[in-house]
């Protein structure tokens, strides 16, 4: 009898979970729909992280994703774009920073601390 209370528990346990997972999860954006942001395309941002990643050492990974918070704030321009996302891959590389504290750290540089609250749909 307790066999089978402790399975359907854990199965309803199991439920709960994967309802929790999927239905807290954030929103985000398709970099489509970020890139007119910052007045490039899709495919020019996608270009972009090979690029950040040799010049920088952070991983492939690292690199699209501070291209994307970069673009998704809407903070950058066309020009400034890679060079900021250069400087936040450096600093995720070097100092052991998260993604999203790196890029924070960059935009704040550039905005005087007004650019956390831009990286709140990111």
């Amino acid at each position: 009898m307790y066999k089978h209370v402790a399975t359907v528990a854990g199965i309803a346990l199991s439920v709960l979970f994967v309802v929790v997972f999927f239905a807290g999860r954030a929103e985000t954006k398709h970099l489509t729909e970020v890139a007119p942001r910052v007045g490039m395309s899709y495919d020019d941002l996608i270009e972009m992280a090979p690029r950040v990643a040799s010049q920088t050492g952070a991983t492939l990974g690292t690199s699209r994703r501070v291209v994307y918070l970069l673009a998704c704030s809407g903070l950058p321009t066309r020009s400034t774009l890679e060079e900021q996302a250069t400087a936040a891959g450096a600093l995720s590389a070097k100092q052991r920073l998260s993604d999203r504290e790196a890029v924070s750290a960059v935009l704040t540089q550039g905005v005087n601390g007004a650019a956390t609250g831009n990286l709140k749909d990111c």
